[in-house]
């Protein structure tokens, strides 16, 4: 291209520059979303004089991360497009159990990982599923943790259970999945709560 043609290339390019124009597509903005509830969760029952501390959780790829998974089929998963969690599922999980456990006021204290203070025992756990499963029109927040108490002193390991609950979503959009989430994860906190309680019961 000779110069006397290349002048006005370079000019037209210099004004959509100076304009601010782009040809690159432009982000889709992201939803936040907390994890609803928890304030629902059932305080009756024995109590016990111990102090636990829950520890952070741990998780495998893909449910460490804040993406809102859903699987349309076994084994394959899927990120909802423009939506996240405010959080990474592990901190979101734990955040929830340490309010749990807090609410039900059946032991004498209730401490996370970032605590000094000292346990009798220590709640940990790595979550083996945190997503949206899809059947047919069906849809049910699946929620499971693989949850271990170990005593602090020794490190002996009390027990160990894997927990799964699932919550059906009301209809397709993020807000009602987003709720069915908050729904399992109560029912978790609740029975996690209520088994921690009855081992140390046993110590």
């Amino acid at each position: 291209m000779s110069p006397r043609h290349l002048a006005p290339t370079l000019l037209a390019l210099l004004l959509v520059l100076a304009a601010g124009c782009t040809i690159l597509p432009e982000r889709e903005p992201q939803r936040l979303f907390a994890l609803p509830g928890g304030t629902d969760i059932d305080a009756s029952g024995p109590t016990t004089s111990a102090t636990l501390r829950i520890d952070s959780l741990t998780a495998s790829a893909p449910h460490g991360g804040n993406q809102l998974l859903v699987m349309p089929a076994p084994d394959e998963y899927e990120a909802w497009a423009g939506v996240r969690w405010r959080d990474d599922a592990p901190r979101l999980l734990q955040e929830r159990l340490l309010e749990a456990f807090r609410h039900a006021g059946r032991l004498d204290g209730v401490i996370d990982d970032n605590s000094n203070a000292r346990s009798d025992a220590v709640l940990s756990g790595h979550i083996a599923a945190f997503h949206l499963r899809l059947d047919g029109d069906t849809r049910r927040a699946v929620v499971r943790l693989d949850a271990q108490l170990i005593d602090e002193s020794s490190r002996k390991l009390l027990a160990s259970r894997r927990f799964e609950t699932m919550a059906e979503a009301s209809d397709a959009t993020p807000e009602a999945a987003v709720m069915s989430f908050g729904v399992a994860s109560d029912e978790l906190a609740e029975v996690l709560t209520g088994w921690a309680i009855e081992v140390l019961e046993d110590q």
